[in-house]
Parts: C-alpha cells; structure tokens; sequence
C-alpha cells in the first residue's frame, strides 16, 4: 500500500483496510494501528486549519486541496474554532 498523497486517498486506504478485516478479522491489529496513524494525521490537518482560521488565512494545504490563498472575510476574534472554543 502507497503513501496517500491527499485526504481522498488516505480514506479510499481505510475503506479497503475495512474491507480486508471484514475478509480476514485476524488483519484487525493491522488495521487498528492504520486508523490510529489516519486520526493523528487528520489531527495534524485540523491544527493547520484551526492556525489559518485564527490568522483569518485560507488554509494553503496540498493534502486537502489547494485554496485560493485568499483572506477569510471573517475576523480572527469572531472565528469559532473547530474545537468550539472562541478566540
């Protein structure tokens, strides 16, 4: 299995390592560590995000597709984060 390149590879990769459990429960191990690696990199997305929000930055990441780089029309203090705390 290949290094995903974007988010939509990474959860094509999860829906197959779902499947091969369902195959083969004894691939389960395997695939439980996968999905661990998949949330901390998803968790890594979402920092990047949360940081261009509080920046009132589109978000510039390759691995979630590529934005305009244009500013957000809200303002750093009136963004909600993800997390659901306000700045």
């Amino acid at each position: 299995m290949s290094k995903p390149t974007d988010i939509t590879e990474l959860r094509d990769q999860l829906i197959d390592a779902f499947e091969a459990v369902q195959k083969d429960p004894r691939r389960a191990a395997q695939v439980k560590e996968m999905t661990n690696a998949a949330g901390k990199i998803i968790l890594t997305l979402r920092t990047q995000i949360e940081y261009a929000m509080l920046r009132a930055e589109e978000p510039d990441i390759l691995f979630m597709g590529k934005g305009s780089g244009k500013p957000l029309k809200t303002a750093p203090a009136q963004v909600k984060l993800l997390s659901g705390n306000v700045t």
